[in-house]
């Protein structure tokens, strides 16, 4: 794909967002809704706390679900005047995002969006159904909110498109204090790239990634 085409698909994208906004959906991929590209968040209503996401999502290979672990977490219905928080202390909040399992891409994006308070941003760690290991595209970014919440994005790679991948979203201080995550959004997308595609697409990813830090 030449870069024009990337770009006029980013434009696109950028367009249909209104569409598809959340509360704290503030700082969506620039190539959501795109081929390849999967969307699903999870806002933790009192009706589903866990399991499948909302609705509104676009994923056509499979049931994306969030699975709390067995200890170290809680669910309230309201806290910090928000609705639907769970409370991580020495446990997490895993995800399972299926894929479209491509042999012919090459490389995967999974941006990942986090409302949060805490003592210490979360920390996140994931793998495909291979065990190829998220690898970390710059620091997250941190962006205050209003009523003392944060907002952070993490973008992520993996050198395949694979069946499905999983993350955990964690307290890196789970003794003595609470992280508190209200909403999760996550956006993926597999790559097939055209010669110079791909790296056109990391340093614009990660620009669009800390526009609103």
């Amino acid at each position: 794909m030449a870069t024009s085409s990337i770009k006029a698909g980013a434009a696109l994208c950028v367009a249909m967002l209104c569409g598809v906004a959340l509360a704290d959906d503030l700082n969506p991929p620039p190539w959501r809704g795109q081929p390849g590209s999967t969307f699903q968040h999870w806002t933790f209503g009192p009706n589903a706390p866990s399991g499948a996401p909302d609705g509104g999502l676009n994923n056509p290979n499979g049931v994306p679900t969030m699975t709390p672990s067995d200890g170290g977490v809680f669910y309230e219905p309201v806290s910090a005047a928000r609705t639907g928080v769970w409370g991580v202390n020495s446990g997490g909040l895993n995800f399972r995002i299926p894929n479209d399992d491509d042999p012919d891409a090459i490389l995967k994006y999974i941006w990942i969006q986090v409302t949060w308070l805490g003592p210490a941003l979360p920390e996140i760690v994931g793998a495909s159904s291979t065990q190829q290991p998220f690898t970390l595209l710059g620091p997250p970014t941190v962006q205050p909110l209003p009523d003392g919440w944060n907002h952070s994005t993490w973008v992520f790679t993996i050198k395949e498109c694979p069946p499905f991948e999983i993350f955990r979203i964690f307290n890196p201080i789970p003794t003595g204090t609470t992280l508190l995550i209200d909403q999760v959004v996550v956006d993926t997308i597999c790559i097939i790239p055209s010669p110079g595609a791909t790296a056109f697409l990391v340093p614009g990813l990660l620009l669009a990634a800390r526009r609103r830090r």
